[in-house]
């Protein structure tokens, strides 16, 4: 029986599921009816993806297929067990196919990549430096249109930062001492909407699924209908320009019900001194994107506004 708890998944923070623990987690995963989340990064040695730049760089290279390894690993197990398992952050050609294949065989495989990688190759490390280093690597330029082409075909349920903060002076100590990562909460959609809408990619209603419905669908939650929430009431004394109202702790719904109002055809550039994050170690700094949010309301307030 499902256990009564509000935990919908687990997960190793940062790494893959050791192999001496692995049947006993799906075990207990099965048992309790969990999704893992799994990081499919494993690697004993290197610091950015193997091949031509990180030879230029002089810098250790990490092969693609340490990716691979972990997600045909977990695949086979999810056809073992019955397992939900989600890949994060994906970034190689080779395990999309894996995972374009699990899902057609039907197994309970799900997976989600970051705006990175859609968005930049390995060869951002000779612009950008250590803003460009994180794990999984940023991946060859093939790989970059791969990411793009599982997403426009539905084998990428998903997008997520990986948002990473990390001091300047940590990014400054070199590819083999600095910390692996970036921040991106503040212009993923920015990045996501010039890269694959404005690419003909996808249309802006299969970003919005990718970036906010599905992600709250592996969490175990369905989204909130926002036209339910309008007020439909007919009113012959109102004005025909008169504004409706969206009240989204109607029907019952929690306080905590939010909403983020878009202006999908914004364009902005990237201004890191300008995020309310303290931290500023991203590489799109500088870059000129479409799309923004504008304001954001939870329940009765408005918690952030742009307007």
């Amino acid at each position: 029986a499902q256990l009564a708890h509000p935990v919908t998944a687990i997960s190793d923070d940062g790494s893959a599921v050791t192999p001496e623990i692995l049947d006993d987690v799906l075990k207990l995963a099965r048992e309790s009816g969990l999704c893992l989340i799994e990081h499919c990064e494993h690697h004993d040695t290197g610091a950015v993806n193997e091949g031509p730049v990180s030879r230029e760089l002089g810098v250790p290279g990490i092969p693609e297929d340490t990716e691979l390894k972990v997600v045909a690993r977990d695949i086979a197990k999810a056809r073992e067990t019955g397992v939900h398992v989600h890949f994060q952050h994906v970034s190689t050609a080779i395990s999309f196919d894996a995972i374009r294949a699990a899902k057609a065989e039907g197994l309970p495989i799900t997976c989600e990549t970051a705006p990175h990688y859609l968005a930049l190759s390995d060869e951002a490390l000779l612009k950008y430096g250590t803003l460009a280093k994180m794990n999984p690597p940023l991946r060859s330029e093939a790989d970059r249109k791969a990411t793009i082409a599982a997403i426009a075909d539905g084998t990428v349920d998903l997008l997520a930062t990986d948002h990473a903060p990390h001091t300047m002076e940590e990014k400054d100590l070199g590819f083999l001492e600095a910390p692996n990562g970036i921040i991106g909460l503040e212009c993923a959609y920015g990045v996501c909407h010039a890269k694959l809408v404005d690419g003909g990619f996808i249309s802006d209603k299969r970003l919005i699924e990718l970036m906010s419905v599905e992600p709250m669908r592996l969490m175990g939650h369905e989204p909130t209908d926002v036209t339910a929430l309008l007020d439909l009431e007919t009113d012959a004394s109102r004005e025909p320009d008169a504004k409706r109202v969206l009240d989204l702790t109607r029907h019952g719904e929690a306080d905590g019900i939010g909403l983020v109002v878009l202006d999908t055809a914004a364009e902005w550039t990237v201004d890191p001194e300008a995020f309310h994050s303290k931290a500023r170690n991203t590489p799109f700094g500088g870059w000129r994107v479409t799309g923004r949010p504008m304001a954001t309301i939870i329940g009765r307030n408005l918690a952030f506004s742009r307007l």
